[in-house]
């Protein structure tokens, strides 16, 4: 059951984060930063939500002022409430990948899991 919410209040927070800047709120992070990447590593982004995709494009282990476009998988909380607990977690083993922007340039697709609050 822990998991099950920390996913939710992780889906809560991706909802919050891709808000546009203008419309962002006290919920989510209006930035986000590369973390548990190694100084002498990189995050690569992909073109697509998977690591079947190729790497287009790289973020260094330190990038700060990620913005996310959109994180995939996604559902609502009235959705994933509606589901049975096998299907949550089911969607609970999925990784979530999300688009992102940096530097003003949209990059491709990073593992979440590579992703922080950033206090930009």
């Amino acid at each position: 059951m822990k998991a099950v919410f920390a996913k939710l209040a992780l889906i809560a927070t991706l909802f919050a984060a891709a808000a546009p800047a203008a419309h962002a709120t006290a919920d989510g992070p209006d930035a986000w930063r590369v973390h548990n990447v190694a100084s002498y590593d990189v995050l690569n982004v992909r073109v697509g939500p998977g690591t079947n995709y190729f790497s287009i494009d790289a973020l260094p282990h330190n990038a700060r002022g990620i913005q996310i476009e959109f994180c995939t998988p996604t559902v609502t909380q009235q959705q994933y409430f509606a589901l049975s607990p096998a299907l949550q977690q089911q969607l609970n083993n999925y990784p979530t990948w999300c688009l992102v922007v940096w530097n003003g340039y949209q990059r491709g697709w990073v593992n979440r899991r590579f992703l922080t609050e950033d206090a930009y």
